[in-house]
C-alpha cells in the first residue's frame, strides 16, 4: 500500500494566496455589477436590522419606541405605518429599502453619469429608501472627484468692502493694464478721492514698477496702504523691500479673483474703453489721448467721491481748469500786491521809484552772443509797471525790444551813440 504524499508547505501558502485573490476578484465583480431586487431580498434576509423590521411590519410595532434597542430599527419607527413586506423585501411605499450592505453600491448606480446633488435625490426617492438617504447622497456627490472639477462657482460670499479711507493717498490700489497697442499702463488710484495716476510703459518689471512708484510718492507722499495683485513684479523680494523701507503696507489680494482689487480693476476697464474711443481710426494711442482721458475723468464728478466731487476737488481741494471754463463768464481777480515783500526788498537793494515816459531817451541794456553793452533808444510805450518798449538805434537798422526799468538809464540830447554792433534775433 503506497503511503499518500502530503503537499509542500510552500505549495500550501501559495494555493491560499490564490484562493485570497479569488475572493478579492469575486468581491469587486460583484461589487461592479448592478443590485437587483433578488439580491436585495436574498440580502434582506441576512441583515439584522432588516430581519427585525420584517418581523415588526408582520407582527406588530410596540406601542412606544422606547422599547426598541437597537438604534439602527429605530430609525424605522416613524416610518412604520408606510412599511410592507413583499417578497421577503422591505418596502418603504413603492421604494425597495436596501440592505446596508449594497448601499454604496445603489448610490453608485444612482450617481452613474454623474446627475448632480438634487438631481440624484429625486432619483433615489423614486426607487429606493434607507434611513437618512438623502445625506448620503448629498456625502457622496461632495466626493466625487470628476463632479467637483467640474462643479459651478460657489455662492457669492456676503459683500466685505475695503474701508472707506478717512484722507486723500492714505490707501492706493495698482495694477497693470495691457498690453495696448504694444505698450503697458500702470495705474494709480486713490482709494478715497478716484484720483488716478497713470504711466505709458514698456517694462512691467519690479525695477521699472518701483521707480514710477517712487516718482509718484515724490511728488504726493508715500500712502499708508498699497494694494495689488499677485502678480510677479508685486511678489518679488524687491518690491517688499521697498514697501518696507517706506512704510508702506502692502497688502496683496486673492490669485485669480480680481474684484479683490476692484478700485484699479474698474479703473483699468475705463482706462481701455476710454482710449479705445479716442482712437478713432483704429490708431494707435499717444500720449496726447492719455493725457486727455485723465483731464477728462480728474475733473469729472464722482458718484462714489464725497458729495459727488470730482477727483480733483477731492484731491487738491480744489476744481481744476479746464476748456469748458472758457464756458463761463470771466471774473476779474483783483491783484494784491505783496507789499510786505517789496518793502523788504527796496530796503535790501536801496532801491527808488524809477519811471519813463513816452518818447523820453535812454540807454537800453542790449544782450549780442554772451556780451552786454547799452544802446541808445527810445521809449515808445509803456507795458505794465516795469517793462516798456524800447527802439533801439543800431546805426544801419532800427530795433524794437522789451526792457525791465532796471535795465534802463536816462539818456541826455548830446549823448553820443556808442559803436553798434551787429543785429541779432533775440529769443
Amino acid at each position: 500500500m503506497t503511503s499518500q504524499r502530503r503537499p509542500d508547505e510552500d505549495y500550501v501558502i501559495a494555493a491560499v494566496h490564490v484562493e485570497t485573490e479569488i475572493r478579492a476578484i469575486l468581491e469587486d465583480t460583484l461589487r461592479n455589477l448592478p443590485v437587483t431586487f433578488n439580491m436585495i431580498a436574498a440580502e434582506s434576509q441576512k441583515d439584522a436590522t432588516l430581519k427585525q423590521v420584517s418581523s415588526f411590519v408582520q407582527c406588530g410595532w410596540p406601542s412606544n419606541v422606547s422599547q426598541l434597542m437597537d438604534p439602527a430599527v429605530k430609525k424605522f419607527y416613524a416610518r412604520r405605518d408606510g412599511l410592507q413586506l413583499i417578497d421577503n423585501c422591505v418596502m418603504f411605499g413603492d421604494r425597495i429599502i436596501v440592505p446596508q450592505r449594497y448601499r454604496k453600491q445603489v448610490l453608485k448606480q444612482l450617481h452613474r453619469g454623474h446627475p448632480g446633488m438634487e438631481r440624484m435625490k429625486a432619483i433615489a426617492r423614486s426607487y429606493v429608501y434607507w434611513p437618512d438617504v438623502d445625506g448620503d447622497v448629498e456625502q457622496y456627490v461632495r466626493q466625487c472627484r470628476a463632479c467637483a472639477d467640474a462643479a459651478k462657482s460657489p455662492r457669492k460670499t456676503t459683500l466685505e468692502s475695503w474701508p472707506i479711507p478717512t484722507k486723500p493717498w492714505s490707501r492706493i490700489h495698482i495694477d497693470y493694464a495691457g498690453p495696448i497697442d504694444g505698450l503697458y499702463y500702470l495705474v494709480i488710484v486713490d482709494a478715497f478721492s478716484k484720483w488716478p495716476e497713470i504711466f505709458r510703459t514698456r517694462s512691467i518689471t519690479a525695477s521699472s514698477t518701483i521707480e514710477l512708484l517712487r516718482e509718484t510718492f515724490a511728488r504726493y507722499g508715500n500712502p499708508n496702504t498699497l494694494v495689488s495683485d499677485n502678480g510677479t513684479q508685486f511678489t518679488c523680494e524687491s518690491f517688499k523691500n521697498f514697501c518696507c523701507i517706506n512704510g508702506i503696507t502692502h497688502i496683496r489680494t486673492a490669485p485669480y479673483h480680481p474684484q479683490s482689487n476692484g478700485q484699479a480693476e474698474r479703473f483699468v476697464d475705463s482706462l481701455k474703453r476710454g482710449l479705445k474711443k479716442l482712437n478713432e481710426g483704429g490708431r494707435p494711442s499717444t500720449p496726447e489721448h492719455l493725457q486727455t482721458f485723465l483731464s477728462v475723468y480728474r475733473s469729472t464728478p464722482n458718484k462714489s467721491s464725497p458729495q459727488m466731487k470730482s477727483p480733483a476737488e477731492v484731491f487738491l481741494g480744489r476744481p481744476v481748469r479746464t476748456t469748458l471754463d472758457l464756458l463761463k463768464k470771466p471774473i476779474p481777480v483783483p491783484a494784491i500786491p505783496n507789499e510786505k515783500q517789496n518793502i523788504q526788498c527796496n530796503k535790501r537793494h536801496g532801491a527808488t521809484r524809477r519811471e519813463f515816459q513816452p518818447d523820453d531817451m535812454v540807454f537800453a541794456e542790449y544782450h549780442h552772443g554772451n556780451q552786454k553793452s547799452w544802446k541808445p533808444g527810445v521809449i515808445i510805450e509803456r507795458k505794465g509797471s516795469v517793462n516798456y518798449n524800447v527802439l533801439l538805434d543800431l546805426g544801419r537798422r532800427q530795433r524794437l525790444i522789451q526792457s525791465h526799468t532796471n535795465q534802463l538809464r536816462p539818456r541826455a540830447d548830446n549823448d553820443q551813440p556808442e559803436a553798434s554792433v551787429p543785429d541779432v534775433q533775440l529769443p
